[in-house]
């Protein structure tokens, strides 16, 4: 490696994390996590990748990783010359529920000067989404029993609602869209009721449905109700718009000819 003492800098980083995100209700609004949620600075690895030119002036990459900014510090990292990207994570983007959020922050095209000690600040924010979910008071007067699933691309989640409380806050990864389905007891009659599995939408700017995509750094709050129309449906509040999920009554003995 090209590492003339005369070559090469070091980088200092500080790193920041900003718990800011969008809820979404009936339109946009700026909101926080709790703190309780946000990652301190131990537990943010530290990647570093960039370009630099050796002594015959070849262009050559770098990549390193540390698992921790301690541990980037105790190697006593020297750069040579270059230009950078820093990259820093905190959680699991694989991993999905209540209290698994993932933070990432990066900072692109920071220079390393020779023999010079520079420092950065790297802020992390929200990269994957999240909501609460709920059920309405007439949602409950209407059915009891009620189990529902909202599901993921590799995930499900089981909700089984005796208040209009609102859950925890549950971690999903960005960029997917989510579905319902479930069961329940109708308290009229006490018909075994079943939710088709629907893909939860939202309508466009023209006003057609269309399946929502989760966005990064957003809090959605998922209400379910029941059809105020005959019966028959669940309406899923998703933001400002509402999809309508089949309700099928569950036939449990049924007459054989």
């Amino acid at each position: 490696d090209f590492a003339v003492e005369k070559c090469v800098g070091t980088a200092e980083f500080a790193f920041g994390v900003s718990g800011s995100v969008t809820d979404v209700v009936t339109r946009a609004t700026q909101g926080t996590l709790d703190d309780a949620l946000l990652p301190k600075q131990a537990d943010f690895d530290l990647a570093i990748s960039g370009k630099y030119l050796d002594e015959n002036d070849a262009e050559k990459s770098y990549n390193g990783s540390w698992m921790s900014l301690e541990a980037y510090y105790t190697e006593d990292v020297k750069l040579n010359k270059g230009t950078y990207t820093a990259t820093i994570t905190a959680g699991n983007p694989a991993e999905e529920g209540v209290g698994k959020p993932y933070f990432v922050g990066e900072l692109k095209d920071f220079t390393v000067k020779a023999n010079t000690t520079q420092t950065y600040t790297i802020t992390a924010s929200l990269a994957n989404s999240c909501f609460t979910f709920a059920v309405t008071d007439w949602m409950l007067n209407y059915y009891k029993d009620i189990k529902l699933t909202i599901h993921t691309a590799t995930n499900s989640f089981l909700f089984e609602p005796t208040s209009t409380v609102a859950s925890d806050l549950y971690f999903v990864a960005a960029d997917q869209v989510l579905s319902i389905s479930g069961t329940a007891v109708k308290v009229q009659n006490n018909a075994d009721v079943e939710f088709t599995k629907t893909a939860i939408g939202v309508k466009d700017a023209e006003g057609n449905v269309v399946n929502k995509t989760l966005a990064a750094q957003h809090r959605y709050a998922i209400v379910v109700d029941n059809s105020a129309v005959g019966g028959g449906f669940l309406t899923v509040k998703f933001d400002d718009t509402f999809t309508d999920v089949e309700a099928l009554e569950v036939e449990l003995n049924p007459d054989i000819e």
